[in-house]
């Protein structure tokens, strides 16, 4: 398994985390519940964290295959 597939894997498992907070969330009665909004920020956090070392990654990669392509191309 390579470290992007890893990332990407991770990230998807982050998504879903938070998609399930954001449904307990709605669920939840009328009390406040400042722990589990916590943790939804934390995860929204992560999550964008996530998204943007995945977009470094997927472009340093690119970039690097680019690079490959016009050195065969030699």
């Amino acid at each position: 398994m390579t470290g992007l597939t890893k990332v990407v894997e991770a990230a998807d498992r982050l998504e879903q985390a938070v998609l399930r907070l954001e449904a307990a969330l709605e669920r939840r009665d009328g009390g406040g519940n400042r722990d589990a909004e916590r943790a939804l920020a934390e995860a929204r956090a992560q999550c964008a964290a996530l998204a943007r070392t995945t977009q470094t990654v997927a472009l340093r990669l690119d970039r690097a295959i680019n690079r490959l392509d016009r050195v065969l191309e030699e």
